[in-house]
């Protein structure tokens, strides 16, 4: 089934509730910087190759497969591989879900069960990586349900996007958290089609712990 849902004043989509846009399978190779700090704590997340739905208006469909998170030295580390031969650098784009505080109720629930307290929604084409924190009550007046706090710059290789993210713009989280995210492509300035959820809509989000 094919995900495409209208954009509501700049809210974009993940999985079935409004985010935003401002902008492994074992045996898998890591991607760049795709190990974990022995120091530091690490959580990954993994999905089937080849499960991503399909769209005409859109050549490559972005196919998640694998994905790492490790937390050292005060920052928050994203590795995301997709599918060979299924990343499009200049439409493909993956927003990431953070639950920062374990705990379902606060933030913007989301059917994974995490509530989700920041996001990281990045952007191949322009090489950026957009982070924002949660606005339920904004998110309740039928606006944005995140707002940008900061930003950060995305290294793209073949088949992967690494990004780094302070802690700090993560309300100085410890680090442990939940994480989900999911693949999709603008087809229209106020339509986004999601291709791939990683971890399944039906299964638990990632942990870094």
């Amino acid at each position: 089934m094919r995900y495409d849902l209208a954009m509501r004043r700049g809210r974009p989509v993940f999985g079935l509730v409004a985010l935003f846009i401002a902008a492994a399978r074992c045996g898998l190779p890591p991607g760049p910087s795709d190990s974990p700090s022995s120091s530091g704590l690490h959580g990954e997340v993994s999905d089937p190759a080849g499960d991503a739905q399909s769209d005409a208006r859109v050549r490559i469909a972005p196919d998640l497969i694998r994905a790492t998170a490790d937390v050292a030295s005060g920052n928050l580390t994203l590795v995301i591989q997709f599918a060979s031969g299924a990343f499009d650098r200049q439409t493909t784009r993956v927003s990431v879900l953070l639950d920062a505080d374990l705990n379902a109720s606060t933030g913007i629930a989301q059917r994974q069960g995490i509530g989700a307290d920041y996001g990281i929604d990045l952007a191949a084409a322009n090489g950026l990586a957009n982070v924002t924190k949660a606005d339920p009550a904004g998110c309740a007046a039928q606006l944005s349900c995140f707002a940008v706090v900061g930003s950060a710059p995305i290294t793209i290789a073949t088949d992967s996007l690494q990004v780094t993210v302070p802690l700090s713009l993560l309300g100085n989280s410890d680090g442990r958290m939940a994480f989900a995210m999911s693949s999709y492509v603008l087809v229209a300035a106020a339509t986004a089609v999601v291709f791939d959820f990683m971890p399944d809509a039906n299964l638990s989000p990632g942990r870094v712990q």
